[in-house]
């Protein structure tokens, strides 16, 4: 998994952090905001299904609000949606998103082992900012700057994952071939995107991704139940 390997590649909402039931609380709220209902179960799989359905728009998350404004029936214009949702999330960013059991140790380990480690993420970059400054969680276990050398969200790239674009970016940018790359992953959308690049995954298990499981795992070329389970497996390699 390891072997000859010199650049971990990381995604952040729902691989290094446990993130995706703090947006499902957002996306909630933010629906009831607008007028309309949203069934808890059913917030997480409509995000990552229409994010994935609108990847190639110039804003993915614009036009993933403006789609559920419709869906709620709100005469607001997307741009209201986002800037709403913006502030429904803030707060929830820098109190309550903490890093998946066991992450912090195993990129902590990594660094020391003489790995490059970066993340490529959908994210935006103002909500990076608050984990990287404001979200003392993260910042008391391990400092995202610590350990991270490159960090690239929504805003470098034209496409989301399952686009490889930003992996592309990201080879470009470090002079790397490949099969010099492993990419941590949770979701399909993600898998696909390192598979669209020609570059390995390991995927994690994460229950917002619990339906596209198998195909995770069929896609990726390792697979783990938890960070544990990877870190345990990374050690027998590299001890």
């Amino acid at each position: 998994m390891l072997k000859d390997k010199k650049y971990i590649i990381c995604d952040m909402d729902g691989t290094l952090i446990d993130s995706l039931g703090v947006w499902d609380s957002v996306d909630t709220a933010l629906m009831e905001r607008l007028g309309g209902s949203a069934d808890p179960a059913e917030v997480g799989p409509r995000r990552e299904a229409l994010l994935r359905e609108l990847r190639a728009e110039k804003n993915p998350y614009l036009a993933y609000c403006a789609a559920l404004g419709r869906l709620c029936g709100s005469p607001l214009s997307g741009e209201d949606i986002l800037a709403l949702r913006d502030a429904i999330a803030k707060d929830k960013l820098t109190r309550e998103v903490r890093y998946k059991d066991g992450a912090a140790e195993t990129v902590r380990y990594l660094a020391e082992k003489g790995f490059t480690l970066g993340i490529a993420t959908t994210t935006r970059r103002r909500n990076m900012e608050i984990y990287r400054h404001e979200n003392q969680n993260l910042i008391a276990a391990v400092p995202i700057d610590d350990v991270f050398s490159f960090i690239y969200t929504r805003e470098d790239v034209t496409a989301i994952k399952p686009s490889p674009e930003v992996h592309e970016k990201v080879m470009a940018a470090l002079g790397a071939a490949p099969e010099e790359c492993l990419i941590l992953e949770d979701s399909l959308s993600g898998v696909m995107a390192a598979k669209n690049a020609g570059i390995e995954a390991a995927a994690f298990y994460d229950s917002y991704s619990d339906g596209d499981w198998p195909e995770i795992t069929r896609l990726a070329a390792y697979h783990f139940q938890s960070w544990q389970d990877f870190l345990t497996a990374a050690k027998a390699e590299l001890e």
